[in-house]
């Protein structure tokens, strides 16, 4: 465990994104981003949780845990925003055509919220021993995209304003769960899950002109993907308790498919016309992790898990995409209680993307909570930041200018900010 204290720490402060021609906007928009933490607990410990997470982060991490309930009816929910600042920079060059640095010219900011709520209901022993059943309302998956830009001559002297150019999704999947776990013995629960996903997205692409002689370039379109039908995500998972200091934990979460009907619209000719569906082949994820708690002398817990994704697997209409590799994630937390059921937590997430096994992403963690008439409040946040290489989103040539030939330098900073609550009622009768 020494080892793996030391790993965590020097993960904190390497960091481990490389960067390269990627497209990541456009892979969110089409394929959509997963939502690694849900609760705050979650986020604390960076989205570790396979072993070692608690009742209510069932629906999100592993149906066993449903096993953890500490009441005869247990009720969670909470917030949480996401805050994504992607920085745009182009090369410029001195007169002898030597590269200087990259120049900024599109900085955006945008927020994203939304909630979360989770409902457990342990049966009682007199009817089935063991048995907890659990629903909710959790994000599953985030199609979002902000980005908007604002165009001026380069060569007139008044910095002439040219246009506005805008590219924007809006929507993401939310899931409502049905979970059931069951204890078999009090070492092993094992948990199944089926969730239902709802949402619909909406597409925006606009070229707004302000200078007139480039009007004709207008542009002003819409697309909107609305669920062919409900799809279904099935999860699997188990706990075991090897000792009192050392549970193991597994998920599987089996391939589903997400089915989109497509409308597209020209708000500028008034025109609309149904495009062909589109049909996404989600694949096979596999995680494995464990939980460990140090002698007393150290009252921490430390977690682990480890996440692997078939992206190679992945469908788009039937057919796969070439470039896309299968991932992995890797989730550290570390727990520890300086006062009485007050704990200090600090987590880090480590992740190849599909596009390439070396292009990267890592996230940093911290969180904390405490008791308030036996109501749990939990909070925490988390950090991330890397970049990669796109062409211009918009070319030059819609102004009358030049278009680049060199990619621009994109900067992303993702921050996330958790706040729940949870509270068990308890019965005599249990």
């Amino acid at each position: 465990m020494k080892i793996l204290i030391k790993i965590f720490l020097v993960l904190l402060f390497v960091n481990l994104s490389f960067a390269q021609r990627a497209e990541l906007n456009h892979f969110i928009m089409d394929y959509g981003q997963t939502f690694d933490f849900v609760s705050a607990r979650s986020l604390g410990m960076g989205g570790s949780g396979l072993a070692g997470g608690q009742s209510y982060d069932a629906p999100a991490i592993n149906p066993a845990l449903l096993s953890r309930t500490s009441g005869v009816i247990a009720v969670a929910a909470g917030m949480w925003l996401n805050k994504t600042v992607e920085d745009r920079a182009f090369p410029y060059y001195d007169s002898f055509v030597g590269f200087n640095d990259y120049g900024s010219y599109a900085y955006n900011a945008y927020w994203k919220q939304n909630g979360w709520v989770s409902v457990q209901y342990r049966i009682p022993a007199s009817l089935v021993r063991g048995l907890t059943v659990a629903t909710g309302y959790v994000p599953f998956r985030s199609y979002e995209y902000d980005y908007r830009e604002e165009v001026r001559d380069p060569v007139n002297k008044n910095d002439r304003l040219l246009g506005y150019n805008t590219m924007m999704q809006t929507g993401r999947l939310n899931a409502i769960p049905l979970a059931v776990s069951y204890r078999i013995f009090n070492s092993l629960s094992v948990g199944a899950q089926v969730s239902f996903l709802l949402g619909n997205l909406e597409y925006k692409e606009m070229v707004n002109p302000k200078a007139s002689e480039f009007q004709k370039n207008a542009r002003n379109l819409k697309i909107r993907k609305q669920l062919a039908a409900t799809p279904l995500v099935a999860d699997l998972g188990a706990t075991y308790t090897v000792n009192p200091r050392l549970t193991v934990g597994a998920k599987v979460r089996l391939p589903y498919t997400v089915k989109f009907n497509r409308q597209f619209s020209d708000l500028l000719a008034d025109s609309s016309a149904s495009l062909p569906a589109q049909q996404l082949d989600y694949p096979l994820t596999l995680g494995a992790g464990f939980e460990y708690r140090f002698e007393n002398v150290l009252a921490a817990v430390i977690n682990f898990d480890f996440n692997y994704r078939f992206w190679s697997q992945f469908k788009v209409d039937g057919q796969t995409p070439q470039s896309f590799n299968d991932s992995y994630q890797i989730k550290l937390g570390v727990e520890h209680r300086f006062f009485d059921r007050v704990p200090l937590r600090a987590g880090f997430l480590y992740e190849t993307l599909p596009q390439s096994a070396s292009f990267t992403r890592s996230v940093m963690t911290v969180g904390s909570g405490f008791v308030f008439r036996n109501v749990h409040v939990n909070m925490s946040g988390g950090v991330s930041n890397f970049k990669y290489y796109q062409d211009d989103l918009f070319p030059e040539d819609l102004y009358g200018l030049e278009n680049r030939s060199d990619a621009d330098r994109v900067r992303v900073t993702d921050f996330f900010v958790r706040l729940d609550c949870n509270y068990a009622l308890q019965f005599s009768g249990k």
